[in-house]
């Protein structure tokens, strides 16, 4: 079950939030980051000994799927501050930021903004949990493919040196924002947006719960199909392993951070182009440190809700979701949902 409904459950998880939502930014020193370093060749990978616990943590509230979602902008800052903590171990919000992010990272939020995109709402929750860790907010940008898709998915677009960073990688023009030379990682063959490349230390992916017609999702991984100028390349096979490949490389997995997957609006069948009939009002947000994990924990509750409602399964129709076992195989993270700390506030 993804949900408790027992009156004690429900009071803990009010109980919890109302804690956490609490809890002033106050002073902290800030601890160091654990960022893995850059390597030196584009095919490496981050190493595995270096990754936390595979721990996933679902956040829900009912009253996110009631309304416009900018009504619940206090309600999604408590929600992802009690995450945080679960997800870290942290005393308070704030520690559980700072557990994660230092005040000199540059960071990058990418989200996704092809069908049903990221909730801007959502990524202001992010924001304000990476101000309250001391980072500045200069050291701070929110990107996806192009201005225009940023634009029409809500966020507000801001390419002065001031404030929050808001751009698209070919924000100037198509095929601008690219780097020139071609970096090869597995089987792919791409150039890469310069905000990865150049731009940002830490990364932060936040893509949305949906279905996707080859991959069978799109989630936390497919969602760096973002960072490369030729993704139109690499749907064979379910798009495996190419999806592998791309977030194997230097300009990602090192920077990988964390996963926010937006499931405040899902959508459990036709993605990734948006159909309000297979609309799926989860209301909640699913978070991991392991990229692999919080993958594998969507995918298993899309599954679910597809079989509910009435669908074949993915590998029943030919489109499982192969990448995530390759990137388990990989060790680039846990796939197996055994293995994995399930936790839900």
């Amino acid at each position: 079950m993804v949900r408790g409904n027992t009156m004690s459950r429900s009071r803990t998880r009010r109980t919890f939030l109302t804690q956490a939502g609490g809890v002033a930014a106050g002073f902290l020193l800030p601890i160091t980051s654990d960022a893995a370093p850059v390597a030196t060749r584009a095919t490496s990978r981050p190493l595995v000994s270096a990754r936390p616990k595979s721990r996933v943590v679902i956040a829900r509230d009912d009253q996110l799927t009631r309304g416009h979602l900018n009504q619940h902008r206090e309600l999604l800052h408590k929600l992802i501050n009690a995450a945080m903590q679960r997800l870290t171990n942290a005393a308070d919000p704030v520690s559980a930021w700072r557990q994660l992010f230092h005040p000199t990272d540059r960071i990058g939020i990418k989200v996704n903004t092809l069908g049903l995109s990221t909730q801007p709402v959502v990524v202001d929750a992010i924001v304000a949990g990476l101000r309250q860790a001391g980072i500045p907010a200069e050291n701070i940008l929110i990107w996806d493919r192009f201005d225009v898709e940023l634009s029409r998915a809500g966020f507000k677009l801001n390419k002065s040196r001031s404030g929050v960073q808001c751009r698209g990688t070919d924000a100037e023009h198509y095929g601008s924002g690219y780097t020139k030379r071609i970096e090869s990682s597995g089987q792919i063959g791409s150039c890469f947006s310069q905000i990865v490349a150049k731009h940002v230390n830490v990364l932060i992916s936040v893509p949305v719960l949906k279905d996707h017609n080859l991959a069978g999702v799109s989630l936390g991984m497919k969602n760096f199909y973002g960072a490369i100028h030729n993704p139109n390349k690499y749907h064979d096979n379910n798009c495996d392993p190419y999806i592998v490949d791309t977030v194997s490389h230097r300009y990602i997995g090192p920077k990988w951070k964390l996963t926010v997957c937006d499931a405040t609006q899902a959508q459990h069948h036709a993605g990734p182009t948006r159909h309000p009939s297979f609309a799926w009002p989860f209301g909640g947000l699913i978070l991991s440190r392991d990229f692999v994990a919080a993958d594998a924990v969507a995918t298993d509750l899309l599954e679910t809700e597809r079989k509910a409602q009435g669908l074949k399964s993915l590998e029943q129709e030919r489109r499982p979701a192969k990448h995530i076992l390759t990137a388990g195989a990989r060790q680039l993270g846990e796939c197996d949902l055994s293995k994995i700390q399930r936790i839900e506030v």
